[in-house]
């Protein structure tokens, strides 16, 4: 039972350490690419989703540590409370959305990744 902590915790840390600066990345290349950028109305805050960064370190946490202990249905739980916190923010803002999607999607595949290494792991 320990070993599975141990590398739930170990998978949780990598997840949310390796994530840190990819999933900044993976978002300013999404400006970079082909199309138009979002048009700023005014009504955009220069802080789009703020905290945005803390909040996508605990998700990654979140969702490798309960994949790896066998409890991937949590990860519905976390992208609830998620989208729940940041409805008032998406819905005022296209560009808020287009990042909370993009983000969201890279977030939980990098934690679905290193989640189930760390479940084969203890497997």
């Amino acid at each position: 039972m320990w070993t599975e902590v141990l590398v739930a915790i170990a998978a949780a840390l990598v997840a949310a350490l390796i994530g840190w600066p990819l999933v900044p990345l993976l978002l300013r290349l999404t400006h970079a690419g082909p199309g138009t950028r979002p048009a700023h109305t005014g009504a955009e805050d220069v802080e789009v989703l703020r905290g945005g960064l803390w909040i996508g370190i605990v998700e990654r946490a979140l969702i490798a540590g309960a994949i790896v202990l066998g409890r991937p249905e949590l990860m519905a739980v976390v992208i609830a409370v998620k989208g729940l916190g940041r409805f008032a923010e998406i819905k005022s803002s296209a560009a808020a959305g287009e990042r909370f999607i993009i983000g969201t999607f890279v977030s939980i595949a990098l934690a679905s990744l290193l989640g189930v290494i760390g479940w084969a792991i203890v497997a």
